[in-house]
């Protein structure tokens, strides 16, 4: 029983660490920086624990000439979302920017088992899943429905502008289904790297050394001022977690690859995603980690609970 808290947790980690990311950028003036520090502190953080379980840090020669391109894509798609969440929580808050990726990570997942992509094993589109996917997709419309007309009420019940105008407030909720959906890629083609690699740790190493690099050459690309991180350790010194949040997402990984084997997929994902929703949920209510308040309404609450059930059915109802 104690062991299923941990995939709760590891949800709660994933809401934890957008929210510390975007006060980290708060501090850096730069999506990509904060990012890139994010990434930086998950690959020291395996890197110390592939010298301390003995890992093999090299890759063959052959792994390169027998495997697909996108074998190594997951590092990248993992920076992408990454960066894209910090983006989000500061444009949509918090709860858009858990919900949205959801859809879009269950929406691919069933995607890649229906045509068995990225070396996937194959499962067939059901009925349920179908169901499901309806039930998902209502949730988060019952969800954004909400929150639209609570910002058209706003000021005492006349109408209001939206902090964001409306094609690009679409525009940044169609990004954070694209970015759950290169999640569910990420996840797919770290699975498959851990089968090739022999060892999760090491794809995991991999995967966070290609996205680390990848975020250096977008720093160098847009001129980003390194120094910045001198002024956050400086103006962030009474928020000591702004530096924990790519330690969160190494955890997430690692423990991942450590319960699976345990209590399975299924149910590593399902109570996982209640944990991010609950947790994200909590952090837009009270405002937790610096963020912006904004009152979970019943409403909401219904929207969440029909996206938790469309997830249960996805993943364990079969007709």
């Amino acid at each position: 029983m104690l062991l299923l808290l941990f995939p709760v947790a590891m949800g709660a980690g994933l809401a934890m660490q957008t929210a510390v990311n975007s006060k980290l950028r708060s501090f850096t003036f730069s999506s990509y920086l904060s990012s890139g520090f994010s990434f930086l502190m998950a690959w020291l953080f395996l890197l110390l624990l592939s010298l301390f379980t003995h890992q093999s840090l090299m890759i063959s020669s052959t792994v390169f000439t027998h495997n697909p391109g996108w074998l190594w894509l997951g590092g990248l798609f993992g920076a992408i979302a990454l960066t894209g969440n910090v983006v989000l929580f500061q444009k949509i808050g918090s709860l858009q920017t858990t919900v949205l990726p959801i859809m879009g990570q269950i929406v691919m997942s069933v995607i890649i088992d229906q045509f068995g992509l990225f070396k996937s094993p194959s499962s067939p589109l059901t009925l349920a899943k179908i169901l499901g996917l309806g039930l998902i997709i209502a949730g988060v419309v019952l969800s954004l429905g909400i929150l639209d007309a609570q910002d058209a009420i706003r000021k005492d019940g006349k109408d209001a502008q939206l902090p964001i105008a409306h094609d690009s407030l679409i525009l940044y909720q169609v990004f954070a289904i694209v970015a759950g959906m290169l999640m569910a890629i990420q996840t797919a083609v770290n699975g498959y790297l851990g089968t090739v690699l022999r060892s999760p740790i090491h794809a995991a190493f991999v995967s966070f050394s290609i996205g680390v690099l990848c975020l250096l050459i977008v720093n160098l690309a847009v001129s980003t001022k390194f120094t910045n991180l001198r002024l956050a350790v400086k103006q962030g010194r009474h928020y000591w977690w702004i530096w924990i949040g790519g330690i969160i997402g190494a955890l997430y990984v690692l423990c991942s690859s450590w319960l699976v084997p345990l209590i399975g997929t299924g149910q590593v994902v399902v109570l996982a995603l209640f944990g991010q929703l609950f947790f994200s949920a909590l952090v837009e209510n009270f405002g937790l980690f610096a963020s912006p308040k904004t009152q979970i309404t019943r409403s909401k609450i219904i929207g969440l609970c029909v996206l938790f059930l469309g997830v249960l059915v996805v993943k364990f109802i079969s007709f």
